[in-house]
């Protein structure tokens, strides 16, 4: 199995960066790499609670992103399984872990990981597109 880790500081407290993984109005704005955009997006987030997000690229594809949260920590770490609804192989379930890390009021470490991918293709492509996403994730409007 494959993996990718990204670290990344953003400059924003660790309580605004917290909520820009789970609070929708917060998410449409960055959950979605390069000029696609979130058009839905469905979720309980509670240990245990489901999520469902669909990204529209531009000319119209839609891809639907479903998961599960199975850790919640407020303000310090949140892990969901991760799967993509309109996969044409064989569905492949893999785990986001998201741990925050308060460097000061202002500035926020984050820490991502993404484990479980069958091969190395899978994960550079997922590792562009969380890296295109963080870009729009540093100028989200709280």
């Amino acid at each position: 199995m494959y993996h990718l880790t990204l670290n990344a500081t953003f400059h924003t407290s660790v309580t605004h960066l917290f909520d820009a993984f789970h609070r929708p109005e917060l998410l449409i704005q960055w959950f979605a790499p390069g000029s696609a955009q979130v058009s839905q997006i469905m979720a309980n987030f509670t240990e245990g609670g489901r999520y469902r997000i669909t990204m529209q690229e531009p000319n119209g594809d839609k891809y639907t992103l479903t998961g599960i949260y199975s850790y919640i920590r407020r303000n310090e770490k949140i892990v969901m399984s991760w799967a993509w609804e309109d996969d044409r192989e064989e569905s492949v379930i893999t785990t986001v872990e998201v741990e925050l890390e308060s460097v000061d009021d202002a500035t926020t470490a984050l820490t991502l990981i993404h484990s479980g991918f069958a091969n190395e293709q899978e994960r550079n492509q997922h590792q562009q597109g969380w890296m295109a996403c963080f870009e729009k994730l540093s100028g989200v409007q709280y």
